[in-house]
């Protein structure tokens, strides 16, 4: 077989975890898959996976010889994309993932209008709020409205910036009072947004002018899903802190009161994100431009990316709140 082809045919295996699903995806035989494996073992004179029943695994030479095999395969699909029409209509499979919040949000009523862009693209999506791995899961991009760790082997491009409002239900707020002061929150109680990735409760971020506040909610509830906290504080049971556009839709509009309008609350920015050992092919710039180019529709303020060279000014620096507030 041709060396190019059983490169390609393994690094499939590894980002699906399968022979069938690599199979399928190169639309071969699983049989064929197998076979280019193999000789690509042979040739090099190394295991490359372990095999078991149930899950495939790289070797260390397996996980050396990928990260240099994509690259390769990387280089060669970035020249035909130079070379051809592939550049400007991305063609083929799409799968992305995206938190529920955003799909909700925005992205199914915006999607016909990418689908109609780019009809040879057929996209995927996988809803969750946990942080999938990219490569082991065969997901080509997504869009993550978290933290991505300075070690991670995401390159992450920002597309926009997304504002939080600090929210409770009028009964919850009539019951135990409107906090007038982020200190005042601590006598509340609080829906914690538990972080998918971590497991961790995740800070809420105040700031007024140059100050800035961060505060860790306390409450006997925490959710992994932004609308489940939106709507605990619909249903009373403590103050939310969610995006702004959740608490305008219509099955939400006038059920959640906003507190603490003095401080504008922080979130970090939403990015799309794709493995660092893969190139940004036609297809993922394509869904990142257009996720870039639907948020100002929303009113949600879009911000450039610290990779294209942007300056930014620096953060204020931020405290804890103290009980005087």
């Amino acid at each position: 077989m041709d060396y190019y082809f059983c490169m390609r045919a393994f690094a499939r295996v590894v980002e699906h975890g399968s022979f069938a699903r690599a199979a399928d995806s190169l639309e071969i035989s699983r049989p064929t898959a197998t076979t280019a494996v193999a000789q690509l073992e042979k040739r090099l004179g190394a295991r490359l996976l372990h095999r078991t029943t149930r899950r495939l695994r790289l070797t260390d030479d397996g996980r050396t010889f990928y990260e240099r095999c994509v690259r390769i395969l990387g280089d060669i699909a970035e020249t035909e994309d130079l070379l051809s029409s592939a550049r400007t209509s991305p063609r083929g499979l799409l799968r992305v993932s995206t938190p529920h919040s955003f799909v909700h949000l925005i992205f199914f009523s915006t999607l016909p209008r990418f689908l109609a862009r780019y009809p040879d693209l057929t996209v995927e999506v996988a809803l969750t709020d946990r942080a999938v791995n990219l490569v082991e899961e065969g997901i080509d991009c997504a869009v993550r409205g978290v933290e991505i760790p300075g070690d991670s082997t995401l390159v992450a491009r920002q597309v926009t910036s997304v504002r939080l409002v600090t929210c409770a239900s009028p009964d919850y707020l009539a019951a135990r009072g409107t906090p007038q002061s982020v200190a005042d929150l601590e006598r509340h109680n609080c829906v914690r947004f538990i972080s998918p990735s971590t497991g961790r409760t995740v800070d809420w971020r105040f700031q007024k002018g140059e100050e800035r506040i961060a505060f860790t909610p306390r409450g006997n509830l925490g959710v992994t899903s932004l609308e489940a906290a939106a709507a605990a504080a619909l249903n009373g049971i403590g103050i939310a802190q969610v995006p702004d556009a959740l608490v305008i839709l219509p099955q939400w509009a006038g059920g959640l009161r906003p507190i603490l309008r003095d401080w504008v609350a922080l979130a970090p920015p939403l990015k799309v994100v794709y493995p660092s050992n893969r190139y940004l092919t036609a297809k993922v710039r394509a869904f990142a431009d257009f996720v870039s180019e639907i948020f100002p529709e929303t009113g949600w303020e879009p911000e450039i990316n610290a990779r294209s060279g942007a300056r930014s000014t620096p953060a204020p620096k931020t405290r804890r709140p103290t009980r005087r507030e």
